[in-house]
């Protein structure tokens, strides 16, 4: 299914990117039908701004529920914090605690397709990782279009990702894909450049885990627990690229040895896609490291990254 350069099948769990006024929540209303359009995608939906009927905050939770999914709101509201709140007037609860409200609610429709514009907007910076998670493991199977701007939230919402720029679709593939090597120069700007893998925790030491994600072996930043499955962020900016045969100078835990496949200038920077087995990392680097290494497609390299540059989080 398509609709303007954007598509999608049952299923897919995408996320909407791109910078304000670019278009995305228009996109979102497309999808469920608003305004001239017919609805393209049987849908529960939560726009961006939190709201509240008259009446408790328990009213405003189940209203318009079966019994079989207000019961299962009544959950998610506990899980999501507000369970003590149910009593309050909803015009009196925080803008928080009405989208945490709203987040419950919709989460427990049983429509094959969950759209959500920027669920995590008004909750505070130290709990969105946790609430993306819940919000992840309540859509499960179903269909899922979310909007963020958070690349950690994206990794961990969405297998796709859409990046929307002055109404259009700029482009869209895999996470890893579009934010390891997006498609120009625009595209960058918008996601930024960072590598996104998905791996398993094999063992943890304090505060880092060791990450197995395909070929690659990574220490990593992490709260998850062994056998948990992660995806994995590296910022390209994190990465350092050394000469084959060196040695890296640095505390660096993470060493790879690879060969580059693609040279690929990204403004006054250039991106260095490095292939490792059957693994691959891109690297930014200035123009004066390419010319003073010698760097070239097939020339072999060593890249390093410090493990607390890198983060592992819970799908």
């Amino acid at each position: 299914m398509t609709l303007d350069g954007f598509g999608f099948d049952s299923g897919d769990h995408l996320v909407i990117f791109g910078p304000n006024g670019a278009g995305k929540s228009s996109l979102l209303r497309r999808l469920i039908g608003f305004g001239d359009f017919d609805p393209i995608l049987n849908a529960a939906y939560l726009p961006q701004k939190p709201y509240a009927f008259r009446g408790t905050a328990e009213l405003n939770l189940t209203l318009g529920l079966t019994e079989t999914e207000a019961a299962r709101a009544m959950d998610l509201a506990d899980g999501l914090g507000v369970s003590g709140v149910l009593a309050s007037e909803a015009r009196v609860l925080s803008g928080g605690e009405l989208q945490r409200l709203n987040l419950a609610r919709v989460l427990a429709r049983s429509e094959e397709w969950v759209i959500l514009d920027e669920p995590l907007a008004p909750l505070d910076v130290r709990d969105r990782e946790r609430v993306a998670g819940l919000i992840a493991e309540a859509i499960g199977d179903r269909g899922s279009v979310i909007v963020t701007h958070h690349r950690e939230s994206a990794a961990i919402f969405g297998d796709k990702v859409v990046v929307v720029v002055d109404g259009a679709v700029a482009q869209q593939g895999p996470i890893r894909e579009v934010f390891s090597l997006p498609a120009s120069e625009v595209v960058a700007a918008v996601v930024g450049v960072s590598n996104v893998l998905s791996g398993e925790v094999q063992r943890r030491e304090g505060v880092l885990g060791l990450i197995l994600a395909g070929d690659l072996e990574i220490w990593a930043r992490t709260e998850c627990d062994v056998g948990d499955v992660v995806k994995l962020l590296i910022p390209a900016e994190s990465v350092t690229v050394f000469a084959s045969g060196g040695t890296p100078v640095g505390s660096a835990r993470n060493r790879w040895d690879g060969v580059i496949g693609e040279l690929r200038p990204a403004a006054s920077l250039v991106e260095v896609l490095v292939e490792i087995g059957r693994s691959s990392v891109v690297a930014l680097v200035t123009q004066g490291s390419v010319d003073g290494l010698g760097l070239a497609p097939s020339v072999g390299v060593t890249v390093a990254v410090k493990a607390s540059a890198v983060r592992a989080i819970g799908r």
